[in-house]
């Protein structure tokens, strides 16, 4: 009897590291996730324009984990004609580069401008759609390696991350600057050039993503 009882019990000891080494999918949360970038005035004439903060407001997608974390994988989307133009509250902690009020109207023309043929051609083209691999590294040297697919061709990038895990949560969290050119991008430009917006942008990221309990 006591035998069985300690075979039983090397057996659960075991068992357990092999269970959490086992690949595990995770479903992002939209709601508790941000995805934003920001958008700069540029040109002779920039004081008589706004920076703009350009949210995803409709993320959805899912991570796969794996025990080396570098095979860990995942898959992102959302829809160009669902980003939101300068939401107020955003807006307002963005500090003062980000201070002037952009009026409903400079709002539904930059909207306007981004979603045309020139830029994101939103009628065209209407997902985003972000996959990729990693972390590598540790600490604060960890990277991902993405691909963003985008006006019909594939964009790879290695990307800035902090990836932490707790339980049934995963967050991922990173910033980085990127370019229009980089993207396939024609920055929007008026008068010759004198009001245009900037080719450098700046992504930050905050992804938050749940696994459904396991069972042991």
């Amino acid at each position: 009897m006591f035998r069985r009882q300690l075979w039983a019990i090397l057996c659960v000891v075991c068992a357990a590291p092999a269970a959490a080494d086992e690949p595990r999918q995770y479903t992002i949360d939209a709601p508790r996730s941000d995805v934003h970038w920001l958008v700069y005035k540029a040109g002779s004439l920039a004081r008589l324009g706004h920076n703009h903060v350009v949210s995803v407001s409709d993320l959805a997608g899912t991570v796969m984990t794996n025990a080396d974390p570098a095979a860990s994988r995942f898959e992102l989307q959302f829809h160009v004609q669902a980003l939101t133009v300068d939401d107020p509250k955003l807006r307002s902690g963005l500090g003062p580069d980000f201070a002037s009020v952009p009026s409903a109207d400079d709002i539904a023309g930059t909207r306007k401008n981004m979603l045309s043929d020139r830029v994101l051609m939103g009628e065209k083209y209407q997902t985003i759609k972000v996959t990729g691999v990693g972390p590598t590294g540790s600490g604060d040297a960890q990277s991902l390696k993405i691909t963003v697919e985008l006006l019909g061709r594939s964009v790879p990038l290695t990307v800035p991350t902090k990836v932490e895990m707790q339980g049934d949560e995963l967050t991922a969290s990173g910033e980085f600057d990127l370019t229009h050119t980089t993207l396939g991008m024609m920055p929007f430009t008026v008068m010759l050039g004198a009001l245009q917006v900037a080719d450098n942008m700046k992504f930050v990221y905050r992804i938050h993503a749940t696994a459904a309990p396991t069972s042991r």
